[in-house]
Formats: structure tokens, sequence, C-alpha cells
């Protein structure tokens, strides 16, 4: 299995020259997943936490490209990567976007693409709640406003699965996560 490490992934994810904005919540989506992949792992569940460290990191390679030239986010990340040859990267970028939770096809399956979007969904430029990324996130693209209400269910039922994986509170969970973005 081809994953780069983080020394690595820090290389290509400067090599997109995102904005700051972008790599500071890159950055916080890769603590906040890595910190979920460990508890994971600590309960004895199958999981490669460094595949979910370095996909949370990269996840957004995309938007400036998409920006540019169109295309689906996490779909023209997905080939990015594969592209640099790194497969299986893929599908945790590709279901990490709040439209998947609403896609049979790109929900996210599988830890590595659970925890990359769960985190997605706590992190923007600082650590929230789903209810608050959500809120934010519609306050940022009003004309999405409909798929992003559907995807709150589904969005919190992942993050129930989890904290009932780990034997944890919901709530339990997201201080364990808030912790991990606060750690930096």
């Amino acid at each position: 299995m081809a994953v780069p490490d983080l020394d690595r992934a820090w290389q290509i994810l400067e090599s997109y020259a995102l904005p700051d904005g972008i790599v500071h919540h890159s950055e916080g989506v890769r603590r906040v997943a890595t910190e979920a992949a460990r508890l994971v792992a600590a309960a004895d569940v199958p999981v490669d936490v460094g595949l979910v460290e370095v996909a949370a990191l990269l996840h957004d390679i995309d938007k400036l490209q998409i920006q540019q030239s169109g295309g689906e986010h996490g779909i023209v990340g997905a080939a990015e990567l594969e592209k640099l040859g790194y497969p299986e990267l893929a599908m945790p970028v590709a279901s990490h976007p709040v439209s998947c939770l609403l896609d049979d096809d790109r929900f996210p399956r599988g830890w590595p693409s659970v925890l990359v979007a769960i985190a997605d969904r706590h992190v923007a430029q600082e650590f929230l709640t789903i209810d608050e990324r959500l809120d934010e996130m519609v306050a940022r693209y009003p004309e999405h406003r409909a798929g992003i209400e559907a995807a709150r269910r589904p969005a919190h039922a992942l993050e129930h699965e989890l904290a009932d994986t780990l034997g944890l509170t919901t709530d339990a969970l997201v201080e364990r996560l808030r912790a991990a973005w606060e750690a930096a």
C-alpha cells in the first residue's frame, strides 16, 4: 500500500499553493481525524492511522482547481492523488464533502472515510460542533441550504456511530476531538 509519510504529504499540499485558510483548515482536519483514528485503534478496531492522517491533510487539495476549471469537489482531489500514485487516499478524499452524506455511491464507508468526513464536519477555521459547522456552511453557501440541512441527520449519525464504537458519549467524543484541535 502506497501512503506518503507526513513530510511528503506536506510537500504535496504545499505544491498546490492553496490559500492560508485552506491550509489552516486542512491541518485542523488532520489533527482531529488523527485523534479519532488513534481512538479507534485504541479500541482494537483496525484502522490505518497514517492513511487517515495523510488523507485528512490532503482532503481539500482540489479547492483552487475546481474554482478555476470546474469539477466535483472530492472527486477531482481523489483523481489528483491517484495520479500521484496514492490510490489508497482516493476514497477518503472523494467521500468527505458534506454532499456525500446524501449520495449512496459516495457516502463515507470504512474508517478512513468516516473519520475524515467527521473531522471535516467539525473544523472550519476553528473547532465547531457539527451543527455550528453546518450553520457556518449555510451562511457561506445559502444556495445549498437544502442539501446542507438534509446532511445534518447523517452527519450526526456518523458521529454517533463513532462514539458508540469507542464506548463514549457523543459529548465526550466531541471533547476529545476538540482537545486534539486545541493541542496545536
